[in-house]
């Protein structure tokens, strides 16, 4: 808060009173200086106990608003004006003047109710403190309570005929005014050493305070007067104190404190402590043993501080090492590798290369024989590698089977051979307990300044290098500047599906199945898949799926869809509406035992029934290992998932298998429904196909329906089902929904 905009927070009473005050103080120092005689008159008593009542009148209203602290502060500052009021009523004129009189317990209050203030304050500000910082602050209450301590107990000598009870009570102001400094300054540490204007006021309204009744003890014990200027900071730190209150009391940001006040002041503070008793051990000055006791704390804490400090650096030390290297191979982490590639690329020099490397087959290994021997051998393979580098080649594991290389100062030649080592290593076998393994990669290689001076460009290059190396480029490393136009453009593309993938890019539209009779009742929809691309717009199936196959990404873009599609069913069913959903299935899907148990598990989390969804599978799918898709869908079938066969006629498969294969639907290609009006040869196969399904107890769906002719052609030929143009284009839910809506509405008038 500006200090301009102190006073703009007010109500109009409150600035007046300000003002008020300001204008006493004013006629008290005019008093004071020029005042003569004048200053112990009734009128100059008046105005100085007005100024000593003030702050803790103007504190008492403003902790009406706010928090517990400032009532305990308004609460000491009015015992205090209590207590001058008193000792000028009826102590002043006194003579000689009593060492205790009441008025001292009315002064005294003032600490505790300071004290407790102090409290409630930094457990506002304050809601969690570290350890150092504790250490901190009492290395700063000590230090400086014992550093204080020593001018002000060597000054204060009993005076004669004195009580043990004067003694003690006048004794106890020093004494608090060392604590409560000291304290100040611990708080100040607990803060962080931060700037704070809370604590500044706090630190200089004490400070005020403090020398004032320091000067003034020296002056009583030695029975000398107190001037005017000594009663003129007691009211000048009162005034500070309310100030204070004035300030904004909440929580202290989380800002990093400094870490020059963090670390010297404390240091600096201990060395004075130990300084003090090495000056009473080596000299004949003597030290009181409450300064001594007060400085021994102070080094004692700094002595924990400062072995707190070394065990936090060292476990900062190893948090830095564990958060840049490996945790299963030990080998430097993607963190330290793009900071070593960010580094390497500031310098001005040399060529630079950077290689990722992929091994082949690795999830075979998985499937094959369990994660435990695949952790095994990606530690044999990264330990191996590192002895095949030099000194000067960074080797991270980037994450799951995926190596990289940093090779400073180096060609492609160079590149090439010291990849070409890697390879020839990693080809000899791998002995491990369970079985003997034989490991291949795919390696990409991009150079700085040929193929980008960037970090990005770099590894994006680098990562469409090694795709193109596992599709069969050459079987050794491939450089990102040896690709045509077309494989780069094909594996960029890769690269932005897994991003799409990740960004929830995919999109599915609806094609909605009907009966083949007069109705033309709906009786599901086939889900397909499209990709609306940030750039590119609506992407069709055919433009990605086979590279996604090839990459391996069949399965994750299956469970997308799958997603999708029982996301929209539920939506559907909320609706009212009871639309089955097909979805396509892969080879991915096929080969993954869990799948069946994944299906179930998400029909499980929509609360969908067994009917919603129903799966296809295409003849090239089935024939690409047919004893497990015969399991697979086996399994899947026993669930009382409907199955169905996709674009039947386009493949190679033998009809023995439609005899055992657990499907209910066989769908024709559009490739024969398209002709069978115009081909009597097309309309031969369908014709027999429709009586080949009825005869295996299968419905047979006729895909490519493009108008009405067909429509009739296939019911007089016995067809259940068709989707097609001629019946409703594919589209997106919304759209789709308005359709299905629409024809429901017009069947039942129809009725």
């Amino acid at each position: 808060m500006r200090p301009a905009s102190l006073f703009s927070e007010m109500t109009r009473r409150e600035r007046a009173a300000w003002w008020g005050l300001g204008v006493l103080l004013l006629l008290h120092v005019v008093v004071v200086t020029y005042g003569n005689g004048f200053s112990g008159g009734a009128a100059a008593g008046l105005v100085q106990n007005a100024l000593h009542f003030a702050p803790g009148l103007l504190v008492a209203v403003h902790a009406r608003r706010t928090g517990p602290a400032w009532p305990f502060l308004a609460a000491g500052l009015l015992a205090y004006a209590t207590g001058n009021l008193y000792w000028w009523l009826f102590v002043r004129e006194l003579d000689p003047e009593p060492l205790v009189t009441p008025a001292d317990p009315l002064w005294l209050a003032f600490y505790p109710c300071f004290g407790t203030a102090l409290v409630l304050l930094l457990r506002r500000r304050l809601p969690r403190v570290s350890g150092t910082a504790w250490m901190d602050g009492v290395i700063a209450a000590a230090a400086v309570s014992s550093l204080t301590s020593v001018p002000i107990l060597a000054a204060v000598e009993p005076a004669p005929h004195s009580t043990m009870l004067g003694v003690v009570v006048n004794a106890a102001y020093p004494l608090a005014d060392i604590a409560v400094t000291g304290c100040l300054l611990g708080a100040w540490a607990l803060c962080g050493w931060r700037a704070d204007r809370v604590l500044g006021l706090l630190i200089a309204g004490m400070g005020l305070f403090a020398t004032a009744d320091a000067v003034s003890m020296v002056l009583l014990w030695q029975g000398a007067d107190v001037p005017p200027w000594v009663d003129l900071m007691w009211i000048l730190g009162l005034i500070v104190l309310a100030l204070a209150a004035r300030q904004p009391d909440g929580r202290i940001r989380a800002s990093r404190p400094s870490v020059l006040l963090s670390t010297v002041v404390p240091s600096v503070l201990a060395v004075f402590c130990l300084g003090l008793l090495l000056y009473a051990a080596l000299t004949d000055h003597t030290v009181d043993a409450v300064s001594s006791v007060l400085a021994g704390t102070a080094i004692a804490a700094g002595i924990i501080r400062m072995l707190a400090s070394v065990r936090t650096a060292e476990a900062l030390g190893a948090a830095r090492r564990l958060a840049r290297t490996d945790e299963l191979t030990g080998l430097a982490n993607r963190r330290f590798f793009v900071e070593r590639l960010d580094s390497e690329l500031d310098r001005p020099g040399p060529e630079l290369a950077v290689a990722y490397v992929d091994l082949d087959r690795f999830k075979e290994v998985n499937d094959s024989f369990g994660h435990d021997v695949g952790d095994n051998l990606l530690r044999l393979v990264g330990a191996r590698m590192r002895e095949s580098l030099g000194g000067d080649v960074l080797l991270a594991r980037l994450g799951g089977d995926e190596f990289g290389l940093i090779m400073p100062g180096t060609g492609r030649e160079r590149a090439a051979e010291i990849v070409d080592g890697v390879l020839r290593t990693l080809r000899e076998p791998f002995v491990l307990p369970e079985v003997d393994l034989h490991v291949d990669a795919s390696v990409g290689i991009a150079l700085c300044p040929d193929d980008g001076a960037d970090r990005s460009t770099l590894l994006r290059r680098a990562d469409v290098a090694m795709y193109a190396a596992k599709s069969g480029h050459g079987g050794g490393p491939v450089f990102a500047t040896g690709l045509d136009d077309h494989a780069r453009a094909r594996l960029t593309m890769l690269e932005e599906l897994r991003t799409g993938l990740e960004r929830g890019e995919l999109v599915l539209h609806y094609q909605p199945k009907v009966t083949v009779d007069a109705d033309a009742r709906v009786t599901g929809v086939e889900a397909l898949v499209r990709w609306q691309h940030p750039t590119r717009g609506l992407v069709y199936p055919d433009a990605f799926l086979y590279t996604a196959e090839s990459a391996d990404l069949m399965g994750r873009i299956t469970a997308v869809v799958l997603d999708l599609a029982c996301r929209q069913s539920r939506a559907w069913l909320d609706a009212g509406l009871s639309v089955p959903v097909a979805v396509n299935l892969s080879v991915s899907d096929l080969r993954d035992p869990a799948f069946p148990e994944q299906v179930g598990e998400l029909l499980r989390r929509y609360g969908l029934p067994i009917t919603a969804l129903e799966l296809e599978v295409t003849e090239s799918v089935l024939m690409t290992d047919a004893d497990e898709a015969l399991a697979q869908l086996g399994r899947l079938g026993e669930m009382g998932i409907r199955l169905a066969v996709d674009d039947y006629g386009t493949g190679y498969s033998s009809l023995s298998y439609l005899r055992v294969l657990p499907v209910d639907d066989l769908k024709l290609d559009r490739t024969f429904v398209s002709r069978c009006v115009s081909d009597p040869r097309s309309a031969a196969i369908v014709h027999s196909t429709v009586q080949l399904a009825h005869s295996l107890g299968m419905h047979i769906v006729a895909e490519g329906v493009e108008d009405a002719d067909i429509f009739e052609r296939l019911r007089g030929f016995g067809c259940d089902l068709a989707q097609g143009y001629g019946i409703a284009r594919p589209q997106s839910a919304d759209r789709i929904t308005a359709w299905l809506l629409g024809r429901e509405i017009t069947q039942k008038t129809a009725a």
